[in-house]
């Protein structure tokens, strides 16, 4: 009865042991891989420099594969078992964590600096309390409990786990999106890049320019731009100078792409306006000159420079056409440039929305839901 028993133990060890190591391999693949792809990226790129390909599945498969021989490893030195044999799993977890604890500066400091001294303090007040639990509960470890018991403890250890690891992994969403947009225009391919985060009501200025970007590299800025919100007027078209938040894509690089660098305090549509009027930019200085004049609301001045610069015609972009019908209606006396029979609809259709919704609360959300793709909506909310 004895020995049935020992054999009934040691299946049950061994089936818990499975399926504890099968929902820790689950959860790492899905975190490296899915959830902090962007940011396993990151790190890639800055061990490597730049220099090797990057392959997400397999980068993910591997280190999950590591980390699991890592827990039998740990499991050897410290003998974990019954109802805390999850515990054998901290280090991994933890691990995990600190490889996706990544912000703006991984590309120059890599991992924070603060694991550097945490990460060894932590795993050795582990090793100690691992030591400690199997000292003092050494009789109660051994206890015969119902598989029931164990099975629930052990689960929880790792769920406690999961959540410790995305407690300290990077979960800012704005970070996420311009890691992946950063990756997209790596790639060329900027469609993939402008549409990243693009049902984000808050992007970040970092994200707003880099999208800018995609937009005038793919020749659709003026076609696009206002599809997107825009929070931060013109000056929403150039990285922060000051900020320390840019990645790959930094200022000077931008910089580069435009034909030169803004003057010292120069805010963006002067430092557009002068590359246009000086020619020392180039012809993608042009488009990013309108877009902030109409970013800026300048709806006049952007009718006139259009018309110096451009001839009317059907392929005029999307939202500079909208601006100059808009132009055109505000300015009854003006000559009719824009002859478009579903422009005209759509700003009837627009006209009877604002009528109808001006009279109760939330007008802008509203229209915003109908027409927020519109330049109409930028320029009168």
């Amino acid at each position: 009865m004895g020995n049935t028993d020992i054999s009934t133990n040691k299946r049950t060890a061994r089936i818990l042991t499975v399926a504890c190591g099968l929902l820790f391999f689950a959860f790492s693949f899905v975190y490296l891989y899915i959830l902090q792809r962007d940011v396993v990226e990151a790190l890639h790129f800055y061990l490597s420099e730049g220099k090797t390909q990057f392959a997400p599945f397999w980068t993910a498969f591997v280190l999950s594969v590591v980390l699991l021989l890592l827990r039998w490893g740990v499991n050897v030195l410290l003998g974990l078992k019954g109802p805390v044999r999850a515990l054998s799993y901290f280090p991994s977890f933890l691990l995990l964590g600190v490889l996706t604890d990544v912000d703006y500066s991984v590309y120059q400091e890599g991992i924070a600096v603060k694991w550097l001294w945490l990460l060894p303090l932590l795993l050795l007040v582990y090793v100690l309390f691992a030591f400690g639990l199997r000292r003092i509960f050494r009789v109660w470890l051994d206890i015969k409990l119902d598989d029931a018991i164990i099975a629930s403890s052990n689960f929880g250890i790792l769920l406690l786990l999961c959540l410790m690891t995305q407690g300290i992994g990077n979960t800012n969403i704005h970070f996420h999106h311009e890691l992946a947009m950063e990756t997209a225009l790596r790639k060329h391919d900027y469609q993939e890049a402008y549409m990243i985060g693009a049902k984000a009501m808050d992007p970040s200025r970092s994200l707003t320019a880099l999208r800018a970007y995609a937009m005038s590299k793919d020749g659709t800025l003026g076609e696009y731009l206002f599809q997107y919100p825009q929070l931060y007027m013109a000056e929403g078209l150039l990285l922060d100078v000051a900020s320390k938040n840019t990645l790959r894509m930094t200022v000077d690089s931008l910089y580069t792409y435009l034909g030169e660098k803004p003057l010292q305090g120069e805010r963006a549509l002067p430092f557009f306006q002068r590359l246009c009027k000086d020619e020392t930019g180039n012809h993608t200085t042009l488009e990013y000159y309108l877009s902030a004049l109409l970013l800026d609301k300048q709806l006049g001045k952007f009718t006139q420079e259009f018309h110096d610069m451009y001839t009317v015609s059907d392929s005029i972009p999307r939202h500079y056409k909208e601006a100059l019908f808009l132009y055109e209606k505000l300015h009854p006396s003006v000559e009719k440039t824009i002859q478009d029979e579903a422009l005209e609809e759509l700003w009837e259709r627009y006209c009877l929305s604002r009528e109808e919704y001006s009279k109760g609360v939330g007008e802008a959300n509203l229209m915003r839901r109908l027409y927020g793709d519109v330049y109409w909506w930028y320029y009168q909310y």
